[in-house]
């Protein structure tokens, strides 16, 4: 007896994507600026936060990253992430950033040290990711208090910066392909994601762009149409 099967019938698999928290530039900036940096632990966490958005590093990645995998040279610096699977990648960070890492090492007194983590906690010499995610809440919290207008999304968690960072290269005109090289992905379709999520990103400033611009029907037509007030960044310089 032979048995057919009807492969239309069969289930097919679905992949979807859930919503990505995504910080915009001006989130990102107020970020970087939280940290007092004249405090040990101050200039850690800016440090930190400035290295992951710099290098779209994973928690674990930067948890992992040890003196010895910094490069450094005139303008920039260069970090050899170790992700997924044990495989490496080197990724440059500008020059400000690397200023910073420089001088988190040397505060620390690990410089020359190559085994020694960069980051770490106040128990432990490799900083945890459980440690990262905590220093993400508070600097997110501390932002939604001076800034109850921005920061909108639910939750944000160590992956948001990795997503901004991704995000915000997509927009400048990066060729994913390029993105998908510097996040470390194993495929293309990982990286794919970046430009629904950009997508998104663009229809929401043309919904606020139509909202705040666009023609208002309540308004009485037999008043005299005044000319609207063009943004400053339109404006011929």
């Amino acid at each position: 007896m032979v048995f057919r099967c009807d492969v239309k019938k069969l289930p097919s698999k679905r992949c979807s994507h859930k919503p990505r928290a995504v910080f915009t530039l001006g989130e990102v900036a107020i970020l970087l600026k939280l940290p007092k940096s004249e405090l040990v632990t101050g200039l850690r966490d800016k440090t930190l936060l400035s290295v992951m958005y710099a290098s779209g590093a994973r928690a674990q990645e930067v948890c992992d990253l040890t003196v010895g995998d910094i490069r450094s040279d005139t303008n920039a610096a260069s970090l050899t992430l170790t992700g997924k699977g044990g495989k490496t990648r080197r990724v440059k960070i500008p020059k400000g950033c690397a200023a910073l890492l420089n001088q988190c090492i040397n505060r620390r007194g690990i410089s020359g040290k190559r085994d020694s983590h960069v980051f770490s906690s106040q128990t432990h010499e490799q900083m945890t990711v459980s440690c990262v995610e905590e220093i993400y809440k508070k600097y997110v919290r501390l932002a939604r208090e001076q800034n109850p207008e921005l920061f909108r999304e639910k939750s944000y968690t160590p992956h948001s910066m990795r997503h901004s960072t991704a995000t915000h290269m997509l927009e400048a005109g990066v060729p994913l392909v390029v993105i998908k090289n510097f996040l470390g992905h194993v495929s293309l379709q990982s990286t794919q994601i970046y430009a629904e999520v950009t997508q998104n990103t663009r229809d929401q400033h043309i919904k606020a762009w139509n909202e705040k611009w666009g023609p208002q029907p309540d308004q009485p037509t037999d008043e005299p149409v005044s000319h609207p007030v063009i943004p400053d960044f339109l404006r011929n310089r």
